[in-house]
């Protein structure tokens, strides 16, 4: 798959990883991270357990594939969907959210 601004980098197919149990404790903890809760996040807010989040942690991570789902919006808003990518590079992680259909 290739996306602009990602160059040939290894995105793939992550649409699956969206319902398995971690992955909205990986997606969502890194909100609470950074000072923003009044507790300190678990994974358990979100579902699953700790052991749940790791293992999906390595699958989210990992520099050599980096999971891309799109997030389709209700018809009649002026975008039409916004494209996931979790941008792995070894010295620059992030979670990039970008304009597509």
């Amino acid at each position: 798959m290739l996306i602009e601004g990602y160059g040939h980098g290894p995105v793939v197919a992550g649409e699956s990883l969206v319902g398995r149990r971690g992955f909205w404790a990986n997606h969502l903890l890194a909100m609470c991270g950074d000072g923003a809760c009044v507790e300190r996040a678990v994974p358990e807010w979100f579902g699953g357990d700790g052991a749940d989040a790791d293992a999906l942690a390595e699958v989210l991570l990992d520099p050599e594939q980096w999971p891309l789902f799109r997030v389709l919006v209700p018809d009649g808003h002026p975008v039409p969907g916004v494209v996931v990518v979790y941008r792995n590079l070894v010295d620059e992680f992030g979670v990039d959210h970008l304009h597509g259909g």
